[in-house]
């Protein structure tokens, strides 16, 4: 590609100190581009980097306290899992949308309480943001859970609910760190 192509085709990301100078690769929910950013000294850093939709996850807790976690049969992995309910933005925008109805999907519970917790990303190389939210003030409402899901809905303690992930064949990461920070800001 010449340098005019390149000046040509260059878009302007979200982030206003990143620039997309190629899409690699579009598609199934998936985007790969070539960006650049520029080093506090000018110069500038270019990598390919992939963008997913944003996630939503909830810390949901019941009456006793106890924090409702799943444990699910990932078939990539081909294992059980423990993590708290999950689940892709991929049928709405707004996140505190999309954390109530994997809520009602995975768990079988609507909260009447839900509130951002925080957000956290996995990687400067994979553009995904997961956003965290605490479910309090739970009832009945649910909705089917989706296709090629096998999940078991578990009120556990926040010590049991860490032990599990930590037990986990494979580690689902934004459930250890929810819970984790939930633990340390309450002196568990």
């Amino acid at each position: 590609m010449t340098a005019f192509e390149v000046y040509a085709f260059r878009m302007v990301s979200p982030h206003p100190h990143v620039t997309v100078l190629e899409n690699l690769y579009e598609g199934h929910g998936w985007k790969i581009n070539l960006e650049e950013a520029l080093l506090p000294d000018g110069r500038a850093h270019s990598a390919a980097r992939v963008h997913r939709n944003d996630t939503a996850h909830i810390l949901a807790f019941d009456d006793n306290g106890n924090v409702l976690m799943l444990r699910e049969f990932r078939p990539f992995y081909g294992a059980y899992l423990w993590m708290i309910p999950s689940g892709m933005m991929d049928k709405e925008n707004m996140p505190d949308v999309a954390a109530q109805r994997e809520l009602r999907e995975e768990t079988g519970f609507r909260a009447q309480d839900l509130k951002k917790y925080f957000s956290i990303r996995n990687s400067e190389m994979l553009v995904q943001e997961n956003h965290i939210f605490m479910a309090k003030n739970l009832v009945i409402d649910p909705l089917p859970q989706d296709d090629g899901e096998t999940i078991e809905c578990h009120h556990l303690s926040v010590e049991q609910a860490i032990a599990n992930v930590l037990a986990s064949p494979v580690i689902h990461t934004v459930s250890l760190v929810a819970l984790l920070r939930y633990a340390r800001e309450h002196g568990m």
